[in-house]
């Protein structure tokens, strides 16, 4: 069996002493798992990084076989990485994530938002408003998504400011009066593509995502959230500017 696509490497680790375990997030074909074996001869030394976007050749005898992997670089990211802390923990913090969604499930939105996010590392708005979308439509893509189109109290798709930390539903403001305390906050983001971002909004994004991480997610898994996630969030509480 022969599969070829594109790809965001996930993840590097040591197999043997000839070759790598290598872990792909396919544009097309989910997540896949192979070898590829190490050689300087080959020139793939430098291109077989995490969060390189490289073409592959994926092959096997049985398509249920751990298969090899041959690459080609298309963009390298190495230097983003290497020259920021920070970015290396958006990095770890994407690939911790996908290193537990299901190999070879069609995922192309995850694919291309995460691309989306690596590509714009250089705007900390722009990319932590990707990062909070990133780990929402992963908790959708695990089969546990959550539903902000209406109010789960009167059915109302006017005023949704809170998110019922039981049952994933947005509730309006009239809906949550008396019940705030025990809500969590919806940005303003989620509901208007244009509306103005504030340092809060993505606070209590991140606050949401990271609740719904926990309990629909990891809780399933038997992990915690990856100790790179609980850093980017404190460099965003302390870097942040409010609006």
């Amino acid at each position: 069996m022969n599969l070829y696509d594109e790809g965001l490497i996930i993840s590097l680790r040591k197999f043997s002493d000839s070759a790598s375990l290598m872990k792909v997030l396919t544009k097309n074909h989910g997540i896949y798992s192979g070898l590829i074996r190490l050689s300087k001869k080959n020139g793939n030394m430098g291109v077989n990084v995490p969060g390189n976007l490289i073409n592959i050749n994926w092959r096997a005898r049985l398509s249920e076989h751990l298969g090899f992997f041959n690459s080609e670089l298309i963009k390298s990211r190495s230097s983003i990485y290497l020259n920021s802390s920070t970015n290396l923990e958006v990095l770890n913090s994407i690939c911790a994530l996908l290193d537990i969604f299901p190999e070879r499930e069609e995922c192309k939105e995850i694919y291309e938002l995460a691309n989306e996010l690596f590509n714009n590392l250089d705007n900390i708005f722009v990319w932590s408003i990707l990062y909070i979308k990133f780990e929402l439509l992963f908790i959708e893509k695990m089969g546990y998504g959550l539903d902000l189109d209406t109010c789960a109290v009167n059915g109302s798709n006017k005023n949704l400011s809170w998110v019922s930390p039981k049952s994933g539903r947005a509730v309006s403001e009239e809906g949550a009066v008396g019940w705030e305390e025990r809500l969590l906050r919806l940005p303003n983001f989620f509901k208007k593509i244009d509306s103005t971002i504030s340092k809060e909004d993505i606070i209590d994004g991140l606050k949401l995502t990271e609740y719904f991480l926990n309990k629909r997610v990891y809780s399933q898994q038997a992990k915690n959230l990856s100790s790179s996630r609980m850093r980017l969030v404190e460099h965003l509480k302390n870097n942040l500017i409010k609006n």
